[in-house]
């Protein structure tokens, strides 16, 4: 089952979605700077003590990059932050291995500046298109290739570092660029554990969602079999019930849609409480399904005390009436096609069940013979007669008025109220 309360945090709205990327976008690309503003001091610090001026006013140029990124940042503008930090990082990578030169395989201080290269393409993986994140992974693994196995070879452009220098440097710059290194790892793997969260919510909410819309075994069983299916019943109860002069109340009042969202959702209720289906609402009809999906042998009974409850419920809304009617035999139910899928029910008793309500009286309970036969001795119901129902010809009807005690259903957690005037069994 699916735990309600884990949901209370879960981003699910379009809206809260975006601000969701957008503040994890931010948290990266000042992650991002900051990892470009210490990499620019400390190799800055080492072309300041070398008298590299050259090198010197190349960081300055990624100095000036990571504030106008910043400033961005500050204005809410996340585009052009974003794109700006790829543009100033790649330039600037590619001028330092230029500057400091590409000596032979393994042996050039310049892989170290492949850092900001990493942080960047950790980036780009969350925030850019796939396209993006081939050509900047294309660019960062050429780079790579071409400085490690020494597949070029270049003079340096600015001040040489001396042998000694470089074999200290190198080490230095190994346990910095790890210790960096692992600090992107921690944050790629709090991603990865927000992600799977956030796809756990995500699947919860889509599971309550889906048992919303169709009956919990049923939404179990479409999610385990991964197909449509449909099932046949041989004993339950259907209820179809309809607001009288709905057409010339939603041309009176303004907003009749939300009355019958009250109105339905009284139903709702009251179907919940005595644990039956409610299969679908058709404009102001409202459908429920007793014994199905899961077959109960007071199917007649509870949909007869849910036809009362919901009688004595449309008293609230003043000036409102409802006709119900109700059938009970063999269906077939559930869920078939490819698209927007409602578990549905077909056959002969839902055309009867409908017909029970359309040719019935304002504001009463009619119910068919197959019905009537089902009921326990304290359902109080007066024959009708027959009537002429369309496609059958005569049937013999009746009208529920109510039950001769207050014991409700089995299924039902509230007394029905108990019949003042009885008619005749």
């Amino acid at each position: 089952m699916i735990d309600r309360r884990a949901l209370g945090d879960f981003v699910y709205t379009d809206v809260e979605f975006r601000q969701y990327r957008r503040r994890r976008a931010e948290r990266l690309l000042r992650t991002g700077v900051g990892f470009l503003l210490a990499y620019v001091l400390a190799w800055g610090t080492v072309a300041l003590t070398r008298g590299d001026w050259t090198t010197l006013l190349l960081q300055g140029v990624s100095i000036i990059g990571a504030a106008w990124v910043w400033f961005c940042l500050s204005r809410g503008r996340l585009g052009l932050a974003s794109h700006s930090y790829f543009w100033f990082v790649m330039p600037v990578v590619g001028a330092l291995i230029a500057l400091e030169g590409v000596s032979g395989p393994f042996l050039s201080m310049s892989h170290y500046h492949l850092l900001p290269l990493t942080v960047g393409a950790y980036l780009l993986f969350f925030e850019h298109s796939e396209r993006g994140r081939r050509v900047y992974v294309g660019g960062c693994l050429l780079i790579f290739a071409a400085v490690e196995l020494g597949l070029v070879t270049l003079s340096p452009l600015g001040l040489p570092y001396s042998p000694d220098a470089q074999r200290t440097g190198r080490w230095i710059l190994f346990f910095a660029n790890f210790t960096s290194l692992m600090w992107v790892a921690g944050l790629f793997v709090a991603d990865l554990a927000e992600v799977e969260r956030q796809l756990a919510n995500a699947n919860a909410r889509m599971e309550g969602l889906l048992e919303n819309m169709l009956p919990p075994t049923i939404s179990q069983r479409l999610r385990r079999e991964g197909r449509t299916f449909a099932d046949a019943f041989s004993e339950c109860s259907v209820l179809f019930a309809d607001i009288v002069g709905y057409t010339s109340l939603s041309e009176s009042i303004p907003n009749v849609v939300n009355l019958l969202d009250a109105i339905f959702t009284r139903f709702d209720d009251l179907t919940e409480q005595c644990g039956l289906e409610k299969i679908k609402t058709i404009g102001d009809a409202y459908m429920v399904a007793s014994g199905i999906p899961e077959a109960r042998p007071d199917h007649a009974a509870a949909a007869a005390e849910l036809a009362l409850r919901m009688q004595h419920a449309i008293k609230d809304f003043p000036g409102l009436e409802i006709r119900i009617g109700i059938n009970s035999g063999a269906v077939v139910a559930g869920v078939i096609g490819k698209k927007r899928f409602i578990y549905d029910l077909w056959g002969d008793t839902v055309n009867i069940a409908a017909r029970m309500e359309s040719q019935g009286v304002s504001g009463g309970i009619q119910i068919s013979e197959a019905t009537r036969a089902l009921l326990p001795p304290d359902f109080v119901c007066e024959d009708r007669g027959e009537i002429a129902v369309k496609g059958k010809g005569a049937m013999r009807v009746y009208m529920l008025k109510g039950r001769a005690t207050d014991t409700p259903s089995a299924a039902c957690d509230a007394p029905a109220e108990p019949l003042i005037e009885q008619g005749q069994g």
